[in-house]
């Protein structure tokens, strides 16, 4: 698949546009206890990264959802933005989280409708997966690249990570479809050819998870 604006498999497009989706998502991360650990995790990671940041002026989510993570990241910036390809998702969260200190829009992120170095800080979490070719993982991360001015802050699944070694193992004995990859080099030479220098890097989980979570900061001139 690959249009420009249907990047991920419809069924899952039109799930995660419809309330009855975008409510069961939320209900996730409060109810299913994996979901809970990887939130912890992800939060422990993006305070670290923070930290070697410091406060910003802006943060572009992108995608948002529900409003994860929007109180920690409105903790590190003065303004908030908030974006994701879904409607429901979007008003779902600014009805959670108002309008003080935060700004809302729909957008894919392979198409930024913003200029370069525009935001202080992108973050994108687990997105990079769902997309389904090559081309379209690479292009999402140069879009984050294009209109960040300071860092990005992003997941992807490592086609080196052991979930994805024990899939691969098992697409050639029972025929399961692929994970959508990246790797891990692969990633860094993007960046550097961005501009961006990869400050951090570290997996979500080391077993029962392939996701990595990125810092990368732009380089001096």
């Amino acid at each position: 698949m690959t249009n420009l604006h249907s990047p991920m498999q419809p069924s899952k497009l039109q799930n995660y546009n419809s309330t009855r989706g975008a409510e069961a998502y939320k209900a996730d991360y409060r109810n299913k206890l994996h979901r809970k650990w990887s939130d912890q995790r992800e939060r422990a990671l993006l305070r670290a990264y923070f930290a070697e940041l410091g406060s910003v002026d802006t943060i572009l989510d992108l995608p948002c959802g529900h409003g994860r993570l929007s109180d920690l990241l409105k903790e590190r910036c003065r303004h908030l933005i908030e974006a994701d390809w879904s409607f429901t998702m979007v008003q779902l969260n600014q009805r959670d989280h108002g309008t003080d200190g935060r700004g809302y829009f729909r957008a894919t992120a392979l198409e930024i409708p913003l200029a370069d170095r525009s935001v202080d800080v992108v973050v994108s979490f687990r997105l990079s997966h769902h997309l389904e070719s090559q081309e379209l993982r690479e292009r999402h991360l140069r879009e984050l690249f294009r209109v960040a001015r300071k860092a990005v802050i992003v997941t992807w699944f490592s086609a080196t990570s052991l979930k994805n070694l024990l899939r691969e193992l098992r697409v050639k004995l029972v025929g399961k479809k692929p994970k959508n990859v990246l790797r891990n080099a692969r990633v860094r030479a993007l960046a550097e050819q961005c501009g961006f220098t990869q400050r951090l890097a570290k997996p979500l989980f080391r077993i029962g998870s392939g996701h990595v979570l990125g810092l990368f900061v732009r380089s001096a001139p």
